[in-house]
């Protein structure tokens, strides 16, 4: 055997032992696993059915720095114009979560059809406004008595209708209440068939805009404090699954971040085009710290609105319903713990 041939040869050799010894002596890191490649992982696919409002903020923002699929999702992003049809879309299987507000919630409850809140994603004391025609002889809330007022039926905006006319000294009986789809009560004021609606973003800009000088808003912080809560299927564990669950929800949290500390407004500039409105239309409260959560005020939120729909006949009376059944708090607590605060 010439000189060269045994000198490849033991080279060869060498090099064998040294890699079988590295193999042998670094078992944190996978053995040898690890010299080769690491294949890659396919994106989950997952639905999300979103309203197209202020309150949806984390979604929008997780969709547009691209976070979720950074957490290894590839997220169906399909948008609604309430969380109402959200929540109607996740109880027909047509998306696997949804952000859903609070009286949706409570009525799709009440009527048999619960879901499952993994986390609450945004709050907001102002929300819902009141939006009337100044040619209609309304100035002041007062005003509004016996006059034409507009809302989507079983919504937030329908419970915060009610609770401003009693703050007001009135009731749902002082007023003639049309019931509609929020786009259809907005173009009914702009019109002059209603005088008056209750109703959120995108649309108040929108009335503010083709109303002009006619345009007249009542607001009132702190009278109800509305949230958005990502929600899924009762009972469904395999869609989307445990590990989905909580690469959304991350995304989510790591939304709240990016939009917290971003001081050059780059976000709610993104997050204000996506809706169809200005940048300071949008509530300061949206993008805030700690608005991903599961808190126990939440389930005396929906008890309110219970009450609220029994004594309105919007549900049957005699229906009583545990809602802090409604609360799974497994997804949040196997990433951020310190974000639960219910009482179990």
């Amino acid at each position: 055997m010439s000189r060269l041939r045994r000198w490849k040869r033991n080279r060869a050799t060498v090099a064998l032992i040294v890699v079988s010894l590295a193999c042998a002596v670094m078992p944190a890191l996978g053995g040898c696993d690890r010299l080769s490649p690491e294949p890659e992982v396919a994106p989950v696919p997952v639905s999300l059915g979103v309203s197209r409002e202020e309150l949806s903020a984390l979604a929008y923002i997780a969709r547009a720095e691209g976070l979720f699929a950074g957490a290894g999702l590839e997220v169906d992003f399909k948008e609604y114009s309430s969380s109402q049809l959200a929540l109607e879309a996740l109880l027909a299987g047509e998306v696997d979560a949804a952000l859903c507000a609070d009286t949706p919630i409570a009525l799709a409850s009440l009527g048999g059809q619960p879901v499952r809140i993994v986390a609450t994603v945004a709050s907001d004391p102002s929300d819902i406004r009141v939006v009337a025609r100044s040619d209609a002889g309304i100035s002041e809330p007062a005003d509004l008595r016996g006059k034409r007022v507009g809302t989507r039926e079983g919504t937030a905006a329908h419970f915060f209708l009610h609770g401003f006319l009693i703050k007001h000294g009135m009731s749902e009986d002082d007023v003639e209440v049309s019931f509609d789809s929020f786009e259809a009560v907005t173009a009914a004021l702009i019109d002059g068939q209603l005088d008056a609606v209750s109703l959120r973003q995108p649309f108040v800009a929108e009335l503010e805009d083709a109303l002009g000088d006619d345009f007249v808003l009542f607001e009132e912080h702190g009278l109800y404090e509305k949230t958005m809560n990502l929600c899924v299927r009762p009972g469904d564990m395999s869609s989307p699954g445990a590990e989905t669950l909580q690469r959304l929800i991350e995304s989510l949290l790591e939304a709240e971040r990016v939009g917290v500390a971003d001081t050059t407004g780059r976000t709610r500039e993104e997050l204000a085009d996506a809706l169809g409105i200005s940048p300071d239309q949008l509530c300061d409260c949206i993008i805030s710290e700690g608005a991903v959560g599961l808190r126990q005020s939440l389930v005396m939120n929906l008890e309110d609105q219970a009450r609220w729909a029994a004594g309105a006949g919007i549900v049957d009376p005699a229906v009583r319903f545990d809602f802090l059944r409604l609360l799974d708090s497994r997804p949040l607590d196997a990433v951020a713990p310190e974000r639960v605060t219910v009482i179990r």
